[in-house]
């Protein structure tokens, strides 16, 4: 007999730029696919991309519409062929509504649906709300790390490269999951922040941190590097100005590729080639990148206390107040997550 939904809600956008979302009635129905499984959500974050797609979407939804990426809960329903799960674990998922436009695949909602290969265990020590800051951040710092840089792997026992990464924006969300997995491949961190965050990235894991205000800033890098090897580096932030920075340090150092979190800039320095990631590739094409990450990296660092879930959450009550989180979003917070308890 197939579960049903009872008392479910989401957030809608009834219309394309609507402003407020609406909430009202959830979907009556679920049906994961044999690598799918359904979450219950008990909190959903809110991230950049949800007040862009309420904005100006980039892609074309078919309204009314649910936003929402980034889930906590706790799985209700299997796929036929997931094994990895069991129904009541505890998990976060990354959903992937944006790129297959499915709406049962979004996050501001009382149960959605995630491929497998984009969730994982949540230890019983890590509140969810805690936990729910990290779905999109690590998808996306995975694909600037693993797929655009082509670093190595991250692990438990990491093994000294002795190369050093550059990660601009260390107090962002991605930043914040960047700078871990760096370090847990083996890379020195070098990142930026403002000075108020620089002791919350260095808790991160990052050896260097120098303020992004700083107007000598590029070139205090670029003298650290007259001692470090260059690893990689990757734009969090995907500002004009950071997306320029960043390539200027890349160039000077012989150049190379800049992955970074927006739409590329015209102009980049001639040994420089500056590329977007997409967050969602682990998931959906890069399937090896997603099962190093999500299945053997992830659920595992958690449970030894080796990857933290950071930033901190700020927690908002219903989902009556996800727009007022996608608000908060768009003025911009600083080494916080809003996180939306959905139930």
């Amino acid at each position: 007999m197939a579960p049903t939904f009872p008392d479910g809600k989401a957030a809608w956008a009834v219309a394309e730029k609507q402003v407020p979302l609406e909430v009202g009635p959830g979907l009556s129905e679920y049906k994961p696919e044999a690598n799918e499984l359904v979450i219950k959500v008990h909190y959903a974050a809110v991230n950049p991309t949800d007040y862009i797609m309420q904005d100006n979407p980039y892609m074309k939804f078919e309204y009314p519409w649910i936003f929402g990426v980034d889930v906590a809960g706790e799985i209700f329903q299997l796929g036929s062929a997931v094994t990895r799960f069991k129904i009541g674990q505890r998990v976060i998922g990354h959903c992937d509504s944006i790129l297959t436009n499915l709406i049962t695949h979004a996050g501001f909602q009382s149960y959605t649906i995630c491929r497998e290969i984009l969730v994982a265990e949540v230890p019983n020590e890590l509140p969810l709300a805690n936990a729910a800051v990290l779905p999109l951040s690590v998808s996306t710092a995975a694909s600037a790390l693993f797929i655009g840089q082509n670093l190595a792997l991250p692990s438990l026992d990491p093994k000294p490269t002795g190369k050093t990464v550059v990660i601009w924006g260390g107090s962002s969300s991605c930043g914040s999951s960047a700078i871990q997995m760096a370090v847990a491949a083996g890379y020195k961190v070098v990142s930026t922040a403002s000075s108020s965050n620089a002791e919350y990235v260095k808790s991160l894991g990052a050896t260097f941190v120098f303020d992004h205000k700083d107007p000598n800033v590029v070139s205090d890098i670029l003298k650290l590097f007259e001692t470090e090897t260059i690893g990689g580096i990757v734009d969090c932030v995907a500002l004009d100005t950071t997306q320029r920075a960043c390539a200027e340090i890349l160039s000077k150092l012989g150049g190379g590729k800049l992955s970074q979190l927006g739409w590329p800039i015209e102009g980049a320095p001639e040994n420089v080639t500056i590329e977007g990631v997409n967050g969602l590739d682990p998931g959906l094409v890069r399937l090896d990148i997603g099962d190093a990450i999500w299945r053997k990296f992830l659920p595992h660092a958690l449970a030894a206390g080796k990857f933290q879930a950071k930033p901190d959450p700020f927690v908002l009550e219903g989902l009556e107040n996800v727009q007022t989180g996608i608000d908060l979003v768009r003025k911009g917070v600083s080494a916080k997550k809003i996180v939306i308890h959905v139930a």
